[in-house]
């Protein structure tokens, strides 16, 4: 308390001891009505005197109850200038400033789950073992097809055969396939224990298998670049010395035909070269000038026969029986010319599986999958091996003797500026391509 607030309070216990000693004095000498009168005018300055004392300790009071509620809407006010009012003006101003402070990590945190392409899901569990939701974001209900349940007992009941891995509460990585929509996928299922004082958290993060394989993906891209350097500069670094070696050459006083042949050998390595370099940035250039789609709505049915007449003569030639299966009906908005020539890449593919292939077979099919549309093109030929699997749609990564290795790679960046996707099934005897347009 301040010194002014220490004065009131003597004053007033002073004036009450001194009230005491007269009603005594009054008493031993027998004025009776007088003490009576000096007695009700101590109850009076007792009244006085407590009523003071509790109006210095009101804020105090509030300003506890405020901050074990976390309720910080309560001000003191400024009748009071006493020390600890003003200490506990600014201990509730500060938590008032925490509270702030974590409400807006908490908002900052939740945008950052939000934002994430993977699902996420965060279990809290106390000390009577009660589980609680303490965040799930879209991503995860939007995988499962579920609404976004905050009360984990609803939530259980939705994703029962997720919350048997769940229930076990401990480190894990599993692939589990789930049935959404009477439709298997699959998923990459990853959980991590967290323990606090007095809660412990289980972290669930749900990845499709093709948002792994696009992981993969971007990290071949690095190393692409990495490749691309090097071979640039092992195509460039010959150029270069032999361009000054030929130059030493023309600056002779005489040049004889030992050294005319030298100069022309020099120059179709550098030919040579130079067309190899051409040859592999051009390949590079169709990657990176992928022009945006100029979509139209467009038969399918008709895209793809059109497509196949353009190899009618290589099929009677291999002998390959074509079988296409489509509703003619089926539309979607697609850039023509794009997709016409994804259709030729896979195509091509399977007439390179397909060759020394006994009664080769291509069988295209169209199909609506609830609001989605597939194209299946599948072929009996040698397949795709387990071992190259991850890799078919890495830029420049080819089987082929020939082969540029840009094909899938084009092929799938086509799909995903359509916001479609393309994946594959293949065993010893069947490859299946599928192309899903949303």
């Amino acid at each position: 308390m301040g010194k002014v607030q220490y004065v009131h309070i003597i004053l007033r216990v002073l004036i009450i001891i001194v009230n005491g000693i007269t009603i005594y004095y009054f008493l031993k000498t027998d004025y009776l009505i007088t003490s009576i009168g000096i007695t009700l005018l101590l109850l009076l300055q007792i009244i006085l005197f407590l009523d003071y004392l509790n109006k210095q300790f009101t804020d105090i009071e509030k300003t506890i109850d405020c901050l074990l509620h976390d309720d910080f809407s309560n001000t003191i006010t400024k009748r009071h200038s006493s020390s600890v009012n003003i200490k506990a003006s600014k201990l509730l101003t500060k938590r008032r400033k925490e509270n702030l402070q974590r409400a807006s990590e908490t908002v900052i945190f939740t945008n950052i789950i939000e934002s994430l392409s993977i699902g996420i899901l965060i279990l809290r569990k106390g000390s009577n073992n009660n589980i609680e939701i303490f965040q799930i974001n879209k991503a995860f209900t939007e995988f499962l097809k579920i609404p976004k349940f905050y009360n984990w007992h609803l939530l259980e009941d939705k994703i029962q055969s997720l919350s048997k891995l769940i229930s076990e509460w401990k480190y894990m990585k599993h692939v589990v396939s789930l049935n959404i929509n009477e439709e298997t996928e699959n998923f990459f299922l990853k959980t991590s224990v967290t323990q606090t004082n007095n809660y412990q958290y289980l972290i669930v993060s749900l990845e499709t298998i093709q948002q792994l394989i696009d992981k993969k993906e971007k990290e071949a891209w690095y190393k692409l670049m990495n490749v691309m350097s090097h071979e640039i500069i092992n195509t460039i670094t010959p150029i270069s010395s032999l361009a000054e070696s030929l130059e030493s050459l023309l600056h002779e006083d005489s040049i004889d035909n030992d050294n005319l042949d030298e100069v022309s050998t020099g120059l179709q390595i550098i030919k040579k070269r130079s067309h190899h370099l051409t040859s592999f940035v051009e390949t590079y250039r169709q990657l990176a000038e992928l022009p945006l789609p100029q979509k139209e709505i467009t038969n399918l049915s008709s895209l793809i026969s059109s497509t196949l007449n353009l190899f009618d003569q290589e099929f009677k030639t291999k002998k390959i029986k074509t079988n296409f299966k489509s509703d003619s009906t089926i539309e979607v908005t697609i850039d023509k010319k794009q997709i016409e020539q994804v259709i030729i890449n896979l195509i091509s593919n399977s007439l390179y599986a397909l060759d020394g292939i006994e009664s080769p077979t291509l069988t295209i099919s169209v199909q609506k999958v609830n609001t989605k549309t597939q194209v299946l093109i599948k072929d009996n030929g040698i397949g795709i091996p387990a071992e190259i699997k991850d890799n078919i749609f890495i830029p420049y990564f080819t089987t082929r003797k020939n082969g540029s290795g840009i094909g899938l790679t084009l092929t799938k960046s086509i799909m995903e500026t359509h916001n479609g996707n393309i994946h594959f099934k293949s065993n010893n005897k069947d490859t299946t391509f599928i192309l899903t347009f949303n």
